[in-house]
């Protein structure tokens, strides 16, 4: 990097291997993979609180929940939710909120109290400022992550050997940041979209949404418990449920300009209730829905991440998580560059991966968009059809895969995902799906047992032919410095006399009946490699 680059008072940039630019889900979540592969990361967040007036994104889907475990937040999470799992897995449609009940959603966005052989972690209904303030006091926890809130990002400037980055902190201070990686997780708003000049595609609704949050410790439903309730009813239209069990809710009403919501927020709050309900009124908030992808998520040194590379509608559950699974998916593969077992050329596949995944999440929400509550009628059949995908998308949350990506097994074309692939969701080997997952007899998972980097999960015994193949694997490993784990679960009938070849993110690079016919070096990367030129970072530094 260039030593000689000066803040403006003076002194010499700060230097990191990567910037992260927003602590928002996408920013915390990308500096707590950075950190459990122990990169070191500046955080610059402008907020020095999270506020709770608005809560936002409320569902932490099962795929989030299981990179919570892999990071050991996920019982911190849980402890700290304000509704337990336990309480209620149920949306229920009724034609207020004193009822009569329309039809019910068991088991909704992933919620069960029981263990289930398909996934590690159950979803979990908990506020989005909750999920930061646990994140944040991970990420503050973590050696190589340095955190600063009261900071912002306000210009970049790139070259070949890394970024530099204008910094100003909570007393108007400027100074520059030297990174080898910026990662912007600052929104859709953000600077680093803007700086880089990447323009979204796709389209806004016409429609607004008025969301309330509001106090009323007396309030209960008839109805029983339930995380959602969607009214349907000539007094009210809309979506509201508990954010505690202390008294505090919120409300989204379709349709309602801001104006008139904020005048009319007792008669709106008393259609949804079904009378006229003692209340203390908290927060209001509108937004518009909006369905846009980045027109590309990358300019060389500097990755979108997050809502700065999709936006999305919140119907459904799928907002934040998407971002989350961004966060995991560049982190791990900087990691593998930054400790030099993997060439820069690995990072290409962050796009390739992510954005068919986007697309289809986007897809999903505006599918989800056009049955609101003030357009459903108060029939239970007709939302059982419509609403399913929106309550029960297994598919979507764990079945997307990276099949195509150029660290992926070729295995021919990819199909297109159809829409019964966001309720359905089979486990498969398949080369770029997520591993199968199974609980091991002593109870523990079988995600426990992956390491940090790459593993090898299949029939490793000593008195198989394959043996002598696993040693040149591991020697392979060795060679390119990449952490390799073997792993020999327990029988299943979701996996063959087969061996995987797992990555950090638990999706499958490689299958094979043998191990002589995986190549470790396309999984991460090294495949195709120019001759003389250097493409690991060690590599770099020796020449």
């Amino acid at each position: 990097m260039d030593a000689t680059v000066s803040n403006p008072a003076g002194h010499p940039a700060e230097h990191t291997p990567v910037l992260v630019v927003g602590a928002g889900p996408a920013g915390l979540a990308a500096a707590a993979e950075l950190g459990l592969h122990g990169v070191a990361c500046v955080v610059v967040e402008p907020r020095t609180e999270v506020s709770h007036l608005r809560p936002r994104a409320k569902t932490t889907n099962i795929r989030t929940m299981e990179h919570l475990r892999r990071w050991g937040v996920a019982d911190s999470l849980r402890a700290a939710a304000p509704l337990p799992v336990a309480w209620s897995q149920r949306v229920t449609f009724c034609e207020s909120l004193s009822g009569p009940r329309i039809t019910d959603f068991d088991n909704a966005f992933g919620l069960t109290a029981e263990r289930d052989d398909r996934y590690a972690e159950a979803g979990q209904q908990v506020p989005q400022p909750v999920v930061e303030e646990v994140l944040r006091d991970h990420v503050r926890g973590l050696p190589s992550v340095d955190l600063r809130l009261g900071h912002a990002a306000t210009e970049l400037v790139q070259d070949e050997e890394g970024v530099t980055v204008t910094i100003r902190d909570d007393a108007g201070i400027s100074y520059l940041i030297r990174a080898r990686y910026v990662l912007g997780c600052d929104g859709a708003s953000g600077v680093v979209r803007e700086q880089i000049g990447v323009r979204y595609t796709g389209r806004s609704d016409l429609r607004p949404n008025f969301n309330l949050v509001f106090r009323a410790p007396e309030l209960d439903s008839p109805l029983g418990p339930a995380v959602q309730y969607w009214v349907v009813g000539e007094r009210g239209a809309g979506v509201l449920g508990r954010l505690d069990l202390h008294g505090t809710w919120w409300a989204i009403l379709p349709g309602v300009e801001a104006d008139y919501g904020v005048r009319h927020a007792d008669e709106l709050i008393a259609g949804l209730v079904g009378h006229r309900v003692e209340h203390e009124l908290v927060a209001t908030d509108t937004w518009t829905a909006r369905m846009l992808v980045a027109e590309r998520f990358r300019d060389r040194r500097v990755f979108l991440v997050g809502e700065s590379a999709h936006l999305n509608p919140p119907w459904g559950g799928h907002g934040f998580n998407t971002c989350v699974g961004d966060a995991v998916n560049i982190g791990w593969k900087i990691a593998a560059v930054e400790h030099g077992w993997a060439p820069a050329r690995i990072l290409d596949s962050y796009e390739a991966e992510r954005r068919g995944v986007v697309e289809q999440t986007v897809r999903s929400a505006e599918t989800n968009l056009a049955a609101l509550a003030d357009a459903l009628p108060k029939d239970a059949e007709a939302i059982q059809t419509t609403k399913r995908a929106e309550f029960h998308s297994l598919g979507l949350v764990l079945g997307y895969s990276y099949a195509g990506s150029p660290i992926v097994q070729p295995t021919g074309p990819r199909p297109r995902a159809s829409d019964g692939a966001v309720t359905s969701y089979t486990p498969t080997t398949e080369p770029g799906a997520r591993l199968p997952h199974r609980w091991l007899p002593d109870g523990s998972s079988l995600y426990d047992r992956l390491g940090a980097g790459f593993t090898l999960v299949g029939p490793i015994r000593t008195d198989r032919a394959d043996r002598p193949g696993v040693a040149v694997l591991v020697e392979r490993a060795e060679q390119l410095g990449v952490p390799l784990t073997l792993l020999e679960p327990p029988p299943s009938d979701l996996w063959r006399e087969e061996f995987l070849l797992v990555r950090p993110d638990q999706h499958i690079a490689w299958r094979a009946d043998a191990v002589a016919d995986i190549d470790l070096d396309l999984a991460v990367g090294s495949a195709q490699r120019r001759r003389g030129v250097p493409e690991t970072k060690q590599e770099a530094d020796a020449a």
